[in-house]
């Protein structure tokens, strides 16, 4: 409640002061990359970039939702390499839908995502398993190139099983 009415007084000041408010885009994350939902054209696109903020080169730069008209975007989510998008109508009843959108091409990772082998310890630190991204420590068994589970870390938690 304090919020809304902080937001109101603000938003009322800003107007009598002929200051115009900037609100962003709806965006969501995943990996390294930022996905920007623009409604401001027609049809409705995503804008792509990595935390750089440069363009992910893999990935169509924008990619076009094609939505009719009077039909805009409303919120993004990025999961599995799709990209989930609301989208409502400006009619009365307003009516809301979904739609896919394959943003695998688009997904970075970190920079430094490169496999080690250092002291005959073997370290991936950035590995996808079970819809998480963790580092994990393989140790050599011996003189082989036979390698073993020593420990994982998950966002700064570390497992030693």
């Amino acid at each position: 409640m304090k919020k809304s009415i902080t937001t109101v007084v603000l938003s009322a000041s800003l107007f009598i002061l002929g200051t115009q408010a900037v609100l962003a885009e709806r965006v969501a994350v995943s990996g390294n990359s930022v996905f920007i939902l623009d409604s401001s054209v027609i049809g409705s696109q995503i804008v792509v970039k990595d935390f750089d903020g440069n363009a992910s080169l893999a990935c169509p730069s924008p990619i076009l939702l094609n939505l009719a008209t009077g039909i805009s975007a409303t919120e993004i989510l990025v999961k599995n390499g799709k990209a989930i998008v609301t989208t409502a109508t400006n009619t009365i009843p307003e009516t809301t839908n979904v739609i896919f959108a394959d943003v695998t091409s688009c997904l970075s990772t970190a920079n430094e995502c490169y496999a080690a082998v250092q002291d005959g310890k073997l370290t991936i630190p950035c590995l996808m398993y079970n819809g998480e991204l963790i580092s994990v420590v393989l140790g050599q068994r011996g003189n082989s190139m036979n390698y073993e589970f020593e420990k994982a870390s998950n966002h700064g938690h570390s497992d030693d099983d």
